[in-house]
């Protein structure tokens, strides 16, 4: 596709669905896949509006064009369905968008994943008739370290109370600039969130999920547990997340 760090391939399924690929030992490594189909779930899970997406296999009855995928790069990948008539997100288009409040969601998700690689290029608005909604994609590079974190970055994250940290507001300070002049966010927009992430997110989900992918692309063992733990450590500072976010708002 000639764009992005991970090099994306066009493709299509067994069912000819235009999608869009990710490779098993693309120049970003495995944890790039893992990365994308754990926050998929979850985010699904949360009701965060997202194309149809999961785990691909290409091997040697896969149709190859161009060489752009080598035989080093067989194996499982994960895949994201193409998204017709959608284009990247604009701040001249915001008043149009009718599902623009779920930014409330995603900002939450974003600092629960700790992904400061959030911009206009992965949140995308599809034009649906006389429907313009928000659609989000690409969770390759999250967990703090994008895509090389590892246990030592997490538990050090955890000992250093990163929950208060204003780093994922201020690194994605372009797109949500986006919504912050259009809709004001107040301390009971998050409210109902809390509960939602909460009851939803559990060391059961993360557990069943990573349960749900290929061998392959699994990190160390220690790697797993502590970023099952990191995880259930945000949820828990949850409400200290949302005050953070409020008062660098407010300034």
């Amino acid at each position: 596709m000639n764009n992005g760090i991970t090099e994306p391939k066009m493709a299509a399924n067994d069912d000819s669905t235009p999608v869009i690929v990710k490779t098993y030992n693309g120049p970003e490594g495995s944890l790039v896949l893992f990365n994308e189909y754990l926050c998929y779930r979850l985010a699904i899970l949360v009701d965060i509006p997202m194309p149809e997406s999961g785990i691909c296999l290409i091997d040697y009855n896969t149709i190859i064009y161009n060489g752009c995928v080598t035989p080093e790069q067989y194996g499982y990948g994960f895949y994201s369905t193409y998204l017709n008539k959608s284009a990247t997100l604009l701040d001249t288009i915001m008043s149009q968008i009718q599902n623009k409040e779920v930014f409330y969601k995603i900002l939450l998700f974003d600092h629960i994943i700790f992904n400061t690689d959030r911009n206009p290029g992965n949140l995308l608005v599809q034009y649906y008739k006389n429907n313009k909604g928000l659609q989000v994609i690409d969770h390759s590079h999250v967990f703090i370290n994008q895509a090389v974190w590892d246990a030592n970055c997490l538990i050090r994250a955890m000992q250093e109370r990163d929950y208060l940290s204003t780093r994922v507001i201020e690194e994605n300070k372009i797109l949500y600039g986006m919504f912050f002049r259009n809709m004001s966010i107040h301390k009971e927009d998050f409210d109902e969130l809390k509960l939602l992430f909460r009851n939803r997110i559990t060391e059961r989900v993360l557990r069943n999920i990573i349960a749900d992918m290929p061998t392959e692309w699994m990190p160390p063992a220690r790697d797993i547990e502590a970023l099952i733990e990191y995880l259930l450590y945000r949820i828990d500072h949850i409400d200290d997340i949302c005050i953070t976010i409020l008062n660098h708002i407010s300034k």
